[in-house]
């Protein structure tokens, strides 16, 4: 992917919240084996690179996309364009640019999915209790008892 050879204005390195998300800009996104770069407009991904360091493979859009991974290893850099900067890296990185723009929600959904618990609560997904488990046992008996 071609990038500016000048750094752009740097936002924030390590940490990913909707209140760090400029309206025009790229995520650098650092975990492993893998570098990826999203383009952002207006809370929409609307590209997307990925570079296995390994294998130098690069993958472009949907499927750069699907590999993209965040742990609390990886590495996060966002960065500012001001319009012609986005307008230029876009039109060079044509074969990045995504069919539809992704809502950045699913950016921000993949931090926040590292433990159990979260998840579950994000889900409303109740953990059973152990008379909960019982009760099931119970009745599964009863019902197979009761041929």
């Amino acid at each position: 992917m071609w990038l500016p050879s000048e750094e752009p204005q740097h936002i924030v390195r390590g940490n990913l919240k909707i209140s760090h998300m400029p309206d025009l800009g790229y995520i650098k996104i650092l975990e492993g084996g893998n570098e990826s770069l999203l383009l952002i407009k207006e809370e929409k991904i609307v590209a997307a690179w990925n570079l296995n360091v390994q294998s130098l493979e690069e993958t472009y859009e949907n499927k750069a996309m699907d590999l993209v991974i965040i742990s609390p290893e990886s590495r996060i850099e966002v960065y500012e364009l001001d319009d012609n900067m986005f307008s230029t890296i876009i039109d060079l990185n044509e074969e990045c640019k995504l069919p539809l723009p992704v809502e950045i929600d699913f950016l921000l959904e993949k931090v926040g999915e590292s433990s159990r618990e979260e998840v579950l609560s994000k889900y409303r997904i109740i953990d059973p209790s152990e008379d909960d488990i019982d009760n099931l046992l119970e009745d599964y008996k009863s019902k197979i008892g009761g041929r």
